[in-house]
């Protein structure tokens, strides 16, 4: 909240947010940016080249699907910096791994890491800034996708000088710095009284089932996993999707920081357009099932590329509009709506990246990378049902 009595304390802790955000845009490019390296390292093959991602999404949807549990129970400062230090531990174990058993199992609990890091800013973002929490969700998700179209460059030059296990070693390091802030930032606002901190009531059963109950809710989260499966989609497979097309996996990595860039200016923007956020979601939709289309249909490299950053420029908006709407007329319980929105899009997640390997290894790289477009088509469907059901707060 913006607080009037201790308004440094609450800037302090929106900083540490912030930055936490950005660096961990890093540990979230991991995945795609390094899928090559890790694949050659253990000779991965078929539909086992898609579990790198995958089971960062399996430790991911099992810390969300744990999180409501904490709500009203656990201060929420306390929780982000329990999961960036499990962060930076994983992070080292992956990058020491001699097996690839071994580096599973640190992905998988890296990526519960991700899941309550992930839950909790959004969350206490939310909570600090209750009024205005669109704006501050929209920058809070713009720095992340400045981190995201900066992880792959600094990766790409890191790999110039060391290993990829040395990239992990380098990730966990700029993880324990935000952590650092984080922890300067919950002693300040240890002096911020009850009205100014993030509180929420205990999660009962009964809110859980009447949340649930709701079919708007259940639209958003079906039109939420959709908007996930489009964009992990796009990311977490174009690098292969280059190498194998067009035999440039450094070009690869240039879509995905255009992709980003676009995002990123989308997300900063997306927020003055005088347009309802759900219509915002469906034109999206849409326009990312047409443009995936014409980049693989094109054939070319140099279309696909152009076809990236405007797909950046109409799916950036998905994740912080999402987790705004689906928290409308939940003040109180904004743990519950994040970590439900999350844990369906962490299913899409650990779906996406399986079956686009799959597909790609049965059919051929073009099927697999046609997934995104379905997904895109189904957030047209799931969007429009939303908008014709009314929100929480609205009469």
């Amino acid at each position: 909240m913006e607080t009037r009595t201790n308004p440094p304390a609450v800037k302090g802790v929106t900083a540490a947010i912030l930055v936490t955000a950005f660096l961990y845009a890093f540990v979230n490019s991991i995945s795609s940016v390094l899928l090559n390296e890790v694949v050659a390292a253990f000779s991965l093959t078929g539909a086992a080249q898609g579990l790198l991602s995958s089971m960062l999404s399996v430790g991911y949807m099992l810390a969300l699907l744990v999180n409501p549990l904490f709500q009203g129970r656990t201060e929420k400062l306390f929780m982000l910096l329990l999961s960036g230090l499990l962060q930076v531990a994983m992070l080292l174990l992956s990058g020491s791994a001699s097996s690839f058993a071994v580096f599973l199992t640190a992905i998988v609990l890296l990526g519960v890491g991700c899941g309550w890091l992930d839950g909790y800013i959004n969350s206490c973002m939310i909570d600090f800034h209750p009024h205005d929490s669109p704006k501050y969700l929209s920058l809070l998700h713009g720095l992340f996708g400045v981190g995201s179209l900066l992880a792959p460059l600094l990766m790409q030059a890191l790999l110039l000088g060391i290993s990829w296990r040395g990239v992990f070693f380098v990730i966990a390091a700029m993880t324990a710095g935000a952590m650092l802030c984080v922890a300067l930032a919950r002693r300040g606002a240890k002096g911020l009284d009850s009205r100014q901190q993030a509180r929420e009531e205990r999660l009962s059963l009964q809110q859980f089932g009447g949340y649930l109950r709701k079919k708007r809710n259940l639209l958003l989260l079906a039109c939420g996993a959709m908007c996930a499966m489009v964009q992990t989609g796009l990311t977490c497979w174009i690098v292969r999707y280059m190498l194998l097309v067009h035999n440039n996996d450094a070009l690869g990595a240039t879509c995905l920081t255009v992709y980003w860039v676009a995002a990123t200016v989308n997300r900063f923007l997306a927020p003055h357009l005088r347009v309802r956020p759900l219509l915002l979601i469906l034109g999206g939709g849409a326009l990312s099932a047409g443009l995936l289309a014409l980049g693989i249909l094109s054939g070319s490299a140099a279309v696909m590329c152009l076809c990236f950053g405007l797909l950046g420029l109409v799916t950036g908006h998905f994740m912080p509009m999402m987790v705004a709407e689906c928290a409308r007329g939940y003040q109180g319980s904004t743990t519950l709506t994040t970590s439900m929105y999350m844990f369906v899009t962490g299913i899409a997640r650990v779906v996406v990246p399986i079956l686009m390997a799959d597909l790609s290894d049965a059919v051929s790289i073009q099927v697999g990378m046609s997934v995104p477009i379905f997904a895109g088509l189904l957030v047209i469907l799931f969007a429009a049902g939303a908008l014709r059901l009314p929100a929480p707060d609205e009469p």
